[in-house]
């Protein structure tokens, strides 16, 4: 009788034991739950750099550590709970002293402990200071302090507790008041943050007690202090300005705003983007006496086709000359910088670097039955010159009777391979699209520049490491446009800066300190747009400059223009881990003994067949 007394009490302990376990895993969930959509949603750069916080739940800012400061944590445990390691996560001494304050026996100060703070924050019942609401309180922080250890306590607290100014967390409080992480506080920053505390909304940095609050801290604490070192509340408001500043996701507020995930890693890389800007401000006033206004730089690894930058205005800030617009994304016309793609696609149709094309006042009929008369940038003509000659020079007449010869279904289909959607401008603009009458953005064109780096090689672009998220964006893409050695002769000439000085002559900002560099330069019609899209094998740098409005510049060149910008920018990129330096490959070219200008050409090429090949023959759409 006796063993089957013990037994049923056994079950019932058991059964108690088993209702108390679920009852706390499911305490500790709601616990859990809670703490984690305090978390602020991030976008950080590829090296985990933050950009940009958003509000989380409470519309509160916070950037949740995983390392609890040693300094602050001792003087924050010696003023809220000095036996914090030793109770069950509820102090009973402060439960007696509570309970004899209740009947008016004594007074006391407070009698919660770090464990019941953190319960009270994740349970949001900051204000609601209710009988019940503490009774609970109790109950969870005793579930909680056995599920959790000392450490993740303190790591919630410090992660939870509001100092004021929609800011969460002794993290993005540091970062935000004081422009250092919470492991590199002063004494003095420390105590600000301790005296913050009390009152979050009235005693933080930016407010005129919280310096004469940490000093009594520092008194309390006997934690030695240098009165200069402490931060002025006049200070702290300034750099809370700067902190809350979303300078740098400006041009990346097109796809943040569509993107659903809590947090976002990009292939930004932070501190460049910062770096570009400043060319950028530095550079464009030099260029307003020439009436251009706006700037726009994208920077490309030309390996990974990742987005390294995206700059489309010097001062997102500003409301004049509408530098609010981002000019990285805007289509523009795309002037010369077209020629590097139809000369390529010519020479798969057997056109040869060295191939003769008369460039001479000429004649074309479009296809609305017009008639031009095709002029030069520089209103010259040369006569009979060859097609690299024409390319790095950047001539017109040569460029459109390549086009000619090619064909206009042909170019279209190649740039339909490059994802331009919009044929019909294609059809509309026939042989202008050999002068670049196209509208393309920065990104787009930068982007499809990367094929020559790339040895013909066309891929989407990245600016997400979530490849589901890229995707949406930028649909996956991975094909071969063309062989690469015809890729290999754009290269060759595109890189050749001796080829290209009839028109930008020796002493050139185009002439950077790098060996091993091409460039395309380009200026639309009336010098509306100026543009220069270099690259090396390892990074793409596209740069545009002009006017937000469209209005025309004062004469302003891809040189002059773009150019300024595109040099320092260059320069800027030679600096970084992103050049290494590597080379050009040509393996798959010729020197050719033959001709004066562009001796190099492919094996087994009829030198003499393809050199006459056009012979003014150019065939006529």
């Amino acid at each position: 009788m006796k063993k089957l007394r013990v037994k049923k009490y056994l079950k019932l302990a058991g059964a108690v034991l088993f209702v108390l376990v679920v009852v706390g895993f499911q305490i500790e969930n709601k616990l859990q739950v809670s703490y984690a959509s305090g978390r602020s949603p991030k976008i950080t750069d590829r090296d985990g750099t933050l950009i940009l916080l958003e509000p989380n739940n409470k519309q509160f800012f916070s950037l949740y550590s995983t390392s609890t400061p040693p300094l602050f944590t001792s003087w924050l445990l010696k003023k809220e709970d000095r036996y914090f390691y030793y109770h069950p996560g509820v102090n009973p001494g402060s439960l007696i002293k509570a309970l004899l304050d209740k009947f008016g026996l004594i007074n006391r100060r407070g009698s919660s402990t770090i464990t019941q703070q953190v319960v009270k924050l994740l349970l949001k019942n900051e204000v609601n200071r209710s009988r019940q609401n503490k009774i609970t309180e109790l109950v969870y922080s005793l579930v909680h302090d056995l599920f959790k250890s000392k450490n993740e306590i303190l790591i919630e607290y410090l992660n939870s507790s509001y100092f004021g100014n929609r800011l969460q967390g002794l993290e993005i409080s540091s970062r935000a008041y004081f422009e250092v992480s919470s492991d590199k506080l002063s004494n003095e920053q420390a105590l600000q943050l301790l005296a913050t505390l009390r009152n979050p909304s009235y005693s933080n940095p930016t407010s005129d007690t919280n310096i004469d609050l940490a000093k009594n801290l520092a008194s309390t604490l006997a934690v030695p202090v240098d009165a200069k070192n402490f931060v002025s509340p006049n200070q702290a408001i300034l750099n809370l300005r700067e902190f809350n500043k979303t300078n740098d996701v400006f041009e990346l507020e097109t796809y943040l705003k569509n993107s659903d995930n809590h947090d976002l890693e990009l292939t930004i890389d932070l501190n460049l983007t910062r770096e570009i800007r400043k060319i950028m401000n530095n550079t464009i006033p030099s260029l307003y006496s020439r009436e251009a206004h706006n700037a726009a730089v994208v920077v490309i690894d030309a390996h990974t086709n990742e987005i390294l930058s995206i700059v489309g205005t010097p001062d997102p800030e500003s409301k004049q000359f509408g530098q609010q617009i981002n000019m990285a994304l805007e289509p523009r016309q795309i002037a010369s910088t077209i020629k590097p793609f139809l000369y390529l696609k010519a020479f798969e149709n057997e056109l040869r670097p060295y191939t003769l094309i008369e460039d001479a006042e000429y004649k074309f009929h479009t296809g609305d039955g017009r008639t031009l008369y095709l002029k030069n940038f520089d209103l010259k003509y040369r006569g009979p010159v060859s097609a690299a000659y024409a390319l790095s020079n950047s001539i017109n007449v040569p460029a459109v009777k390549t086009l000619e010869f090619l064909g206009q279904e042909k170019f279209a289909k190649f740039l339909a391979d490059l994802n331009y959607s919009d044929q019909g401008k294609i059809e509309e603009h026939q042989l202008g699209v050999a002068l670049g009458t196209l509208p393309f953005s920065l990104l787009e064109l930068t982007h499809d520049y990367s094929i020559f780096p790339r040895q013909g090689n066309y891929s989407s672009p990245h600016l997400f490491r979530d490849q589901t998220l890229n995707n949406k964006f930028f649909p996956k893409v991975d094909r071969e446009i063309t062989d690469k050695k015809f890729v290999q002769l754009i290269n060759r000439i595109l890189s050749d800066r001796h080829l290209a000085t009839d028109q930008f002559g020796y002493a050139s900002n185009l002439n950077i300190s790098l060996n091993n560099y091409a460039l395309k330069t380009g200026t639309s019609d009336d010098y509306h747009d100026t543009w220069v899209i270099g690259y090396t094998p390892d990074f793409i740098v596209g740069t545009w400059v002009g006017n937000a409005d469209n209005s025309s510049t004062r004469k302003l060149s891809g040189q002059s223009g773009a150019g300024e910008i595109w040099s320092r920018v260059m320069e800027l990129m030679a600096s970084t881990e992103y050049d290494k330096q590597t080379l050009f490959d040509f393996s798959e070219i010729i020197e050719i003994p033959e001709g004066k200008e562009a001796n190099f050409g492919l094996p087994g090429d009829n030198f003499e067949h393809y050199r006459f090949l056009l012979n003014d023959k150019t065939r006529s759409i």
